[in-house]
């Protein structure tokens, strides 16, 4: 949907209330605007997952040897917020450069790579997906 209409705030809203329901609850955003997650952790600003990937030099090694080098833990991803809700930003590409709907992709891969839903069972995952992506990133769920 068109940027400005909420959709990052009904998302937060509805992993906090499956949260305080009990479940197990996964937001992940896909904006790099970074709202869903600012609603669920406050003040507290996590660190994207395409950010700690440039900074543990994705381009030179690649996801296969990040990961498998544990260069990379889920704890640098994956924060707790509001009623433990579990959250991941995605970020986006540097700007200027690339799609944001690739660095999604990168950034979901590098997700099951550390095998986050095994570690972390969610019975919810919701994603936040940002309203204009032109690069048709986001062409099927």
């Amino acid at each position: 949907g068109k940027g400005g209409i909420g959709k990052s705030t009904i998302a937060s809203n509805i992993a906090a209330a499956y949260a305080e329901r009990g479940l197990n609850t996964l937001m992940i955003g896909c904006d790099p605007k970074s709202d869903c997650t600012r609603n669920l952790c406050g003040e507290v600003e996590i660190p994207t997952i395409l950010d700690v990937s440039r900074d543990k030099e994705i381009e030179r090694l690649g996801l296969d040897e990040l990961v498998e080098g544990n260069k990379i833990e889920l704890d640098e991803v994956i924060y707790k917020g509001y009623s433990g809700v579990y959250c991941a930003e995605c970020g986006g590409p540097k700007p200027g450069f690339g799609c944001a709907g690739r660095g999604v992709i990168v950034a979901i891969d590098l997700l099951k790579r550390l095998n986050v839903f095994e570690e972390l069972k969610p019975d919810v995952v919701l994603y936040d997906v940002l309203g204009d992506v032109v690069c048709g990133g986001f062409a099927m769920p």
